[in-house]
């Protein structure tokens, strides 16, 4: 299998840069704006729970990062642990925060 190109590895870590930045935004800020989701338009967050979508946007958001991995078998677990720890997040932080 061959090894990902360096125009890859830049977009990726473009990707991931940016889903950080939306959710340290949002952790800062204490508020993110309205989104669009398949059911329709969701309305603002506000300050716990704007933070506790940052967090879960945050750590969603390196999951691009498994690119860097020496192995396609380390890129998985990286993903894949990324998308665990944005799943608790969920599940434990509104527990936790309120």
């Amino acid at each position: 299998m061959r090894r990902p190109d360096l125009l890859s590895k830049f977009l990726f870590a473009l990707i991931s840069l940016t889903a950080v930045a939306v959710g340290a935004l949002a952790v800062v800020s204490e508020y993110a704006p309205a989104r669009s989701t398949r059911f329709g338009m969701a309305g603002p967050l506000f300050d716990r729970d704007a933070v506790l979508f940052g967090v879960t946007v945050i750590l969603a958001g390196l999951a691009p990062l498994g690119i860097f991995a020496r192995s396609a078998r380390g890129a998985g677990w990286w993903a894949a642990g990324c998308m665990t720890l944005a799943v608790l997040s969920v599940f434990f932080g509104a527990r936790l925060l309120g």
